[in-house]
């Protein structure tokens, strides 16, 4: 397995029906929640053990990838996905059987849970599903379990769904992840520290370098085709079960620095790149 993965057209935007087929939203957290980069707001389920999501498209669509950017999803939950040839019935191309979340991060202070309201702090969990590239896809069903959820629900703000670009080689050693705390602090004439607490996101940097011609051109056409206005999801270091070391290297945000891809000697290309979360 590649050590970076990037979806960076999300297909389930496209989609022709959204419907929730097992259990049913919250007041004020509708399916259409799913479709906005503002991550407070939210779909969110009160059934904790089969709440169950299906999307169609009005055409066939590619799919290798699933990622659940800024959800409440505890170590021990989980989501499982199966895609079909049809719109009802049809038959089933890809299971990927349930998908494990290992690891949760702490709520941050002041807060009781990692859900919306602490996602402009540092809360939430950012999850994924890579699975082999299957064509012809014209529903995909998303099933989810976290049991135990101290919140009493399920919340996802947003769901991408895709193929995904993978170079023949990873991030070069020196990729970072970066917290950007905006706190500031003020000392006061009897000399004490009075501080504003500000909104926490994060940035990744990493380089790819030594791209061979077949790599240069897809990063072309990823930097041609999204630019800084479009969000991706980026996976630096892909797994199967969302562990920790998954999880601190997967970002759903837009590209923060002007880019460029660069001649790095003979028939090698490298490019410097820097993503800031949404």
């Amino acid at each position: 397995m590649s050590a970076l993965r990037i979806i960076y057209k999300n297909l389930f935007d496209d989609y022709d029906t959204l419907t929730q087929i097992v259990g049913s939203a919250a007041g004020g957290f509708p399916l259409t929640n799913l479709v906005d980069d503002t991550k407070s707001k939210t779909w969110r389920s009160t059934d904790l053990l089969s709440p169950k999501i299906k999307v169609t498209w009005a055409a066939p669509q590619t799919l290798g990838a699933v990622a659940l950017p800024f959800c409440n999803l505890i170590a021990g939950s989980t989501f499982q996905i199966t895609l079909y040839d049809a719109t009802s019935g049809g038959t089933l191309l890809l299971d990927t059987g349930a998908v494990d979340v290992d690891y949760s991060y702490d709520a941050p202070i002041g807060f009781t849970s990692i859900g919306s309201a602490s996602y402009a702090y540092g809360g939430g969990a950012n999850v994924a599903a890579f699975f082999a590239q299957t064509s012809g896809v014209r529903r995909m069903e998303i099933e989810f379990t976290s049991a135990g959820n101290p919140d009493g629900y399920i919340e996802i703000s947003r769901i991408i769904a895709g193929a995904y670009w993978e170079p023949e080689k990873g991030a070069s050693y020196g990729a970072s992840v970066v917290f950007v705390d905006s706190t500031s602090g003020v000392r006061t004439s009897a000399g004490g520290l009075i501080t504003d607490r500000g909104t926490i996101h994060r940035e990744m940097s990493f380089t790819l370098g030594a791209m061979k011609a077949g790599d240069r051109s897809a990063l072309n056409n990823l930097f041609r085709s999204i630019g800084k206005s479009q969000p991706l999801f980026i996976s630096l270091t892909p797994g199967e079960s969302n562990e920790e070391g998954e999880l601190y290297g997967q970002i759903y945000g837009k590209i923060a620095d002007d880019i460029s891809v660069d001649f790095a000697f003979y028939r090698n290309y490298s490019s410097q790149i820097k993503i800031a979360e949404v």
